[in-house]
């Protein structure tokens, strides 16, 4: 099993101590974090995927392979009943068969629409702009893999499905190509004219997958860009601190170490699966620019020197530059508590944030609410780049005998009223005609405009792990490099393994 494995089987128990609750996330997903352990016992998909490539095509294998482990996510899972309609908050009339929709989402902004006073009101819009029916099933996050698993091969799925790429991997064969529905609505080059640049590869990513290039298998919802820190504008103005300054790794670490010299802990962190290796894929940049989405399809190895790298500049961020505990922290809006308060104690909060928090400026507390119209800022992590990706999309099932019901509601959702609905919230769009409303105050030129235009013309990769194994196992092995349990060059040769075992379909010839 080699020194890895070893690792893995000691730092099981401390996992669990810190790792054992569900949280929440900002955008409302829920992730069960003990789910870290089922990563342990990922390596077993190589022997069955070997025997069927033998004889299928890649898109049928991408199709069988949803009856296969598809990495900690499904595993252990007994076949789920299909989740029960939550379309609308009142009893009404049974829906017109002609008129239903159905689709299934975990807790995204693209699965919700409310009013301004908070009430539930996805169904009744929808109904009133476009005459369709919703049956809306949400599933919580972490449970996405297991109901597709069961429902897809059996042809008992929804109509729709919100898409995450950490969840569709296996299940993109079953979805309905697009291209000749768009290309008959609004002629060729309708992708190219619809979406942004940063939508249009992702799609082209996730096409590719499946070796249907040049289509499209979903429709972009809302867009994200990480990997920029939020700051509390009055302490760096206090201090004298120009942002425009910081543009080195070594700015950024002269910043922390004057903010340490004073007593403070520059940064707010805490434990969350994605918030690791959002953190991770931001210091490859920094020591190894470009590796990692080498690295991810074969060209290289995580043991190369530039990755390796950044296992200790991790923990050296964790350990130096957050307040104590970081590693372990479970309640991240303890840790954001000081920040959105201004006391100076927590001057800024991680790369975890960026377009995300966007949602922060409907917050129900006046105090969070005021700091993100007046008082926050942002600049990109300093010798990285931003960390862009879609949020959600929305993919029509292949099995679905309402297709034509289903490409309205996509239009809708990710193009018209129903997409304006979002970004009216703050949540930028992969539409380019859709447009995040300005809020009439600081937050515009402090955090909406940097962001956005960056969305657009930045330095940007690809936020995505593309092999759900390795990016499970960056879960396990982040924590443990920064808790001194396995070095830097134990962590990047577990994270190869786990490439050498399950990820073989991201290998270039």
């Amino acid at each position: 099993m080699g020194v890895a494995f070893s690792y893995t089987n000691g730092i099981r128990s401390w996992l669990f101590a810190i790792t054992s609750t569900v949280v929440n996330t900002e955008d409302g997903n829920t992730q069960s974090l003990s789910a870290l352990d089922l990563a342990v016992h990922t390596r077993r998909r190589k022997a069955m995927t070997d025997t069927y490539r033998n004889f299928v095509s890649r898109r049928d294998f991408m199709r069988l392979s949803a009856f296969a482990t598809a990495g900690a996510a499904l595993a252990a899972c007994a076949a789920p009943a299909a989740p029960a309609d939550q379309g609308g908050s009142e009893a009404a009339e049974p829906a017109m068969e002609d008129t239903v929709v159905s689709l299934w989402s975990w807790g995204t902004a693209m699965a919700r629409y409310r009013d301004p006073e908070g009430n539930d009101i996805f169904a009744e819009t929808l109904k009133a702009d476009t005459g369709l029916d919703l049956e809306l099933g949400m599933v919580d996050h972490p449970d996405m893999a297991a109901k597709l698993k069961a429902a897809l091969p059996a042809g008992t799925g929804p109509d729709l499905l919100n898409t995450d790429f950490d969840i569709m991997g296996p299940f993109w064969g079953f979805v309905e190509p697009l291209n000749s529905r768009g290309e008959a609505e609004w002629g060729a080059g309708w992708k190219e004219d619809t979406f942004s640049g940063a939508a249009l590869s992702e799609m082209e990513l996730v096409a590719g997958i499946v070796d249907m290039s040049g289509d499209a298998l979903y429709l972009p919802g809302n867009m994200q860009l990480l990997g920029w820190v939020y700051y509390w504008i009055p302490t760096f103005e206090e201090r004298g601190i120009d942002v425009s300054g910081l543009n080195t790794w070594g700015d950024f670490e002269a910043l922390c170490e004057s903010f340490l010299n004073d007593g403070i802990a520059p940064l707010g962190g805490y434990y969350h699966p994605a918030n690791l290796v959002d953190w991770f894929k931001s210091l490859v940049e920094v020591t190894g620019p470009g590796q990692l989405a080498e690295v991810q399809v074969g060209n290289g190895q995580f043991t190369d020197a530039g990755v390796v790298e950044a296992f200790d500049l991790f923990a050296k961020v964790y350990n130096d530059y957050m307040q104590e505990g970081a590693i372990g922290a479970q309640d991240g809006n303890a840790v954001r508590e000081p920040f959105w308060n201004g006391t100076g104690e927590r001057p800024m909060i991680n790369i975890f944030t960026g377009t995300p928090y966007f949602g922060f400026l409907n917050h129900e507390s006046e105090v969070i609410r005021d700091a993100m119209n007046n008082h926050v800022g942002t600049f990109l992590l300093p010798g990285s780049k931003g960390l862009a990706a879609t949020d959600a999309g929305v993919a029509m099932v292949s099995a679905s005998e309402r297709k034509d019901n289903a490409w309205e509601y996509m239009k809708w959702r990710t193009l018209g009223p129903g997409a304006e609905q979002i970004a009216s919230t703050g949540q930028p769009m992969g539409a380019k005609a859709i447009e995040v409303p300005p809020q009439n105050t600081d937050f515009d030129k402090n955090l909406g405009e940097p962001l956005l235009e960056a969305m657009v013309t930045g330095d940007n990769v690809f936020r995505r792990v593309l092999c759900t194994d390795v990016y499970q196992q960056l879960g396990i092995v982040l924590p443990g490099v920064t808790a001194d349990l396995i070095t830097a060059e134990e962590a990047a040769q577990e994270v190869q393994d786990a490439f050498d075992q399950s990820c073989e379909q991201w290998v270039k010839s």
